[in-house]
């Protein structure tokens, strides 16, 4: 999975992406016209120092690549780390990741497989 990187990237899929919050996270997504997904981060200085949004950052990169064969294909994600997940575990994100997959692929009808 690559960076989403552009400022405009962002506002795309803020735009006209998909959405679902939790208590940890807001995530949303948006087709691409890649053949690739792309992730794009945002943590607050609101949810900790440097150390603490590092780890949170860390944290959800590996829940993406441990979900990266359950996601579906060019797609655009961008993932907003709310003040909670401070206290969030890997498996918390985990968890809501894979909601917002399950939505996605609803609203989107793929399978389920």
């Amino acid at each position: 999975m690559r960076s989403l990187t552009r400022k405009r990237d962002f506002e795309s899929v803020f735009k006209a992406g998909i959405a679902l919050a939790s208590k940890y996270l807001v995530i949303y997504a948006k087709n691409n016209k890649f053949d690739y997904n792309r992730l794009g981060l945002s943590v607050s200085k609101k949810t900790g120092g440097a150390v603490k949004r590092n780890r949170i950052k860390r944290l959800l990169r590996e829940a993406m690549r441990k979900l990266s064969g359950e996601l579906p294909p060019n797609y655009d994600f961008v993932i907003v780390a709310r003040r909670a997940s401070a206290e969030g575990r890997l498996d918390d994100f985990i968890r809501d990741i894979k909601k917002f997959i399950k939505k996605l692929k609803k609203q989107n009808n793929f399978s389920l497989e």
